[in-house]
């Protein structure tokens, strides 16, 4: 929401999308961002992606590796490429000048939903921003979409957030963080994200068989 704290809360937006390097199922796919901060925002996040180090994960101090394979390379190289073409890259891109799969931290601004980059899953070290003005429209957008495993709200208004947090057709909804888990949590998706409920005590159900024995009265 236009409420928040810009610099806080780029840099959990920024950590949770570029979690080992965007490839994990609860990344943070894409964001949308009031139109009255909208402009900070991409600024924060891109300094953010300017600052990241990149590079072989094994050394000291690095904070993004490579991407994982050539296939899921080349699947960036072309999010990267409709990107350039449906809006404006603010920060990182490809690593020019050494061998491997490296992409550098990107922050994609003055997309819109349709766009390949908004709309599929980049699994990837690629963070897309949507502008949107008014909050009914922008549930209904963010639940357009045929998967729903995690998402987040964030405002300086916790009560509203919540509202809208159970208005999103998600697994699992966070409220000023994001990628808060534990094994007491249970983590399931709605629509195509996934089958049945993982950790917690619905976790530990899905492995058993419910019985039902109905004795007659005599």
């Amino acid at each position: 929401m236009d409420d928040v704290d810009v610099p806080d809360t780029a840099k959990k937006i920024f950590d949770a999308a570029f979690l080992n390097c965007g490839q994990v199922c609860l990344a943070v796919k894409r964001a949308y961002v009031h139109e009255a901060i909208y402009d900070e925002m991409c600024t924060e996040l891109s300094k953010l992606a300017d600052a990241a180090v990149v590079d072989d994960g094994l050394q000291q101090g690095v904070q993004i590796g490579p991407i994982q394979n050539a296939a899921q390379y080349a699947k960036i190289q072309k999010f990267l490429d409709g990107a350039r073409s449906a809006g404006t890259i603010a920060a990182g891109g490809i690593v020019e000048d050494r061998d491997g799969f490296f992409v550098r931290p990107t922050i994609v601004r003055d997309v819109k939903d349709g766009d390949d980059i908004v709309d599929q899953e980049q699994f990837g070290p690629i963070l897309p921003l949507i502008k949107f003005s008014d909050v009914d429209d922008v549930i209904a957008r963010a639940n357009n979409s045929e998967y729903g495993l995690g998402g987040s709200v964030f405002s300086r208004d916790v009560e509203k957030a919540t509202q809208i947090a159970d208005r999103i057709e998600s697994g699992t909804v966070w409220v000023n963080q994001h990628v808060n888990i534990g094994p007491h949590l249970p983590m399931a998706g709605f629509k195509q994200s996934g089958i049945g409920v993982e950790q917690s005590i619905e976790g530990l159900e899905e492995y058993t068989q419910v019985q039902l024995i109905n004795v007659a009265k005599s």
